[in-house]
């Protein structure tokens, strides 16, 4: 088995003094992301890590998250990217998911790693990893400090793999109000990583951005592809993020060569008008995945950067970062399709009882190859009903999406939206019925309900509407501040109704239909800020 570590050491090797990782004004070349890591896998492995244990890493985007994550798989652990912005609750809902585990965090985040390992189940939280830290903040758990890493060797550790050969469990957002992990494979990332690589070209003369976040799927392509060829990841700051004008700026001015985002980032650039006619000389692929591109920003882009290329992924995190893609040769006149299969994996479009579905036609999608998971972590029923054989026997593993799709007669691939509650904000994906379990979990809410209605340029707005508990006399905004301390900021609803009762279908069941008429017609308090 190949493993992701062992191939960015090997390019370390050949460019040591190249650099590898910008953020800001810290740079680290090949040596230094190596020397590093080596030292914490080092430290790690005498601290009692052994192959396939668990490290949640609760380290924000930067040059430290890289190498903590490169050590983390060199010492032959499991890596499980925390999002340093979600609730507590949430972060120890993971914890308890993939207990026992350690627990990784840098000096600015270790009061809530304390705070998480205080409130997860007992022995969750096997030890404490605090490479700017000390001993004195892990109380009573067993800890890897700063000295522990500064006194390890510098030399590459002795290669370990895993029986599972996991190399990360990234945690999406779950129908059932937890939030779900989906173990994703070193042969499954290699396989993408390296075939995107050489698809696209990607070289040592490459400048290329990381703007998702460490706990998303694509940063995976994002951080290891320049990572194994050579090229410089340029990892965008926060500030950068904060508007399209910062955005483009930040493209510039790092000379990027590949921009990949989402298309709601990539939406507001355009209607920000932020991009000049022959804009970002030095770049050569802007590429999205994670939701669908309106055909007129598409165009946008097009129009004024003739010099570049644009790619479409498709894909699901159960499948490893993208399993389609679709390259466009000219501008769009409709609905931009999905693609082909890359190469080792194949998508089908079935009906329901899982039978291929004529071209043409709308069936559920299913994806089968190289970049299918296990299964969901520690699920075996959900797994059962996702994770299936296709045709059933054949031994051919395949991930049922969820995603209606259609192929043409020459086998191109097209997106119809859902069959389910699942919408996707800003490339994450949200269980509507996750945000709805967590609004009836707050003891002051009697009834809620949550749907999703069209935004700007189609992006999905999430709606909540509520009844409040006899004698409960709360703001909207109160409310929404009370949910945002059980789901993290992308899974907020951005519109709210506060109603004496919520209506009702024929059957007596909560009507959501009547519900998205109603937020369509304006009638609902925007961003919480007010309300009943």
């Amino acid at each position: 088995m190949t493993r992701l570590d062992a191939l960015v050491s090997a390019q370390a090797k050949r460019t040591p003094e190249a650099d590898a990782v910008v953020f800001g004004p810290t740079r680290l070349t090949y040596r230094e992301l190596e020397e590093r890591s080596d030292r914490l896998a080092h430290a790690l492995r005498a601290g009692g890590l052994r192959p396939d244990d668990r490290v949640c890493v609760l380290v924000p985007k930067g040059a430290d998250a890289v190498v903590f994550l490169l050590g983390v798989l060199k010492a032959g652990g499991v890596c499980v990217p925390l999002d340093t912005a979600s609730p507590v609750d949430r972060l120890v809902s993971i914890v308890n998911q993939t207990a026992p585990c350690l627990l990784l965090a840098d000096r600015q985040r270790t009061p809530l790693a304390t705070e998480v390992a205080a409130a997860a189940a007992p022995g969750a939280v096997a030890g404490l990893c605090l490479p700017d830290g000390d001993a004195t903040a892990a109380g009573d758990l067993p800890s890897v400090t700063a000295a522990d890493i500064a006194s390890a060797p510098t030399t590459a550790p002795e290669p370990v793999s895993g029986e599972s050969g996991v190399a990360y469990v990234l945690f999406t957002s779950g129908s059932s109000g937890e939030p779900k992990g989906v173990p994703l494979t070193h042969s499954g990332i290699v396989h993408f990583v390296t075939w995107a690589n050489e698809h696209f070209g990607l070289g040592p003369d490459d400048r290329i951005s990381c703007h998702l976040q460490m706990h998303f799927d694509g940063s995976l392509w994002d951080v290891y592809g320049p990572l194994i060829c050579g090229a410089e990841l340029h990892l965008v700051p926060p500030a950068a993020s904060l508007l399209p004008t910062t955005l483009a700026a930040f493209i510039r001015e790092a000379r990027l060569t590949q921009w990949l985002s989402v298309p709601s980032v990539l939406s507001a650039m355009a209607r920000h008008d932020v991009v000049e006619k022959d804009d970002f000389p030095h770049l050569r692929r802007v590429l999205w995945g994670g939701e669908v591109f309106p055909p007129t920003d598409v165009e946008y882009w097009m129009r004024r950067l003739p010099h570049v290329t644009f790619t479409g992924f498709y894909g699901t995190t159960e499948t490893t970062i993208a399993s389609s893609f679709h390259t466009l040769t000219e501008l769009p006149d409709e609905t931009l399709p999905v693609g082909r299969a890359i190469p080792g994996e194949w998508l089908e479009a079935v009906d329901d009882e899982l039978r291929p579905v004529a071209p043409g036609e709308v069936g559920e999608m299913v994806i089968g190859g190289a970049g299918v998971s296990p299964g969901y972590w520690r699920d075996p029923e959900r797994t059962a009903a996702s994770f299936i054989e296709l045709p059933p026997g054949s031994g051919r593993r395949a991930y049922r999406t969820g995603d209606l799709g259609s192929k043409d007669a020459d086998g191109l691939l097209r997106f119809h939206g859902r069959a389910d509650r699942q919408v996707k904000v800003n490339g994450y994906r949200v269980e509507l019925d996750e945000v709805m379990t967590e609004l009836h979990s707050l003891p002051e809410i009697a009834a809620g309900a949550v749907v999703s209605v069209p935004g700007a340029a189609g992006s999905p707005l999430i709606c909540a509407a509520y009844t409040l508990a006899a004698g409960v006399s709360l703001t909207t905004a109160q409310v929404k501040a009370r949910l945002a301390h059980k789901v993290p900021g992308y899974m907020l609803p951005s519109r709210w109704l506060a109603l004496e009762s919520l209506p009702v279908n024929a059957n007596g069941k909560t009507d959501l239909r009547a519900l998205q008429q109603r937020f369509t017609a304006d009638e609902a308090v925007p961003g919480g800020g007010g309300g009943a």
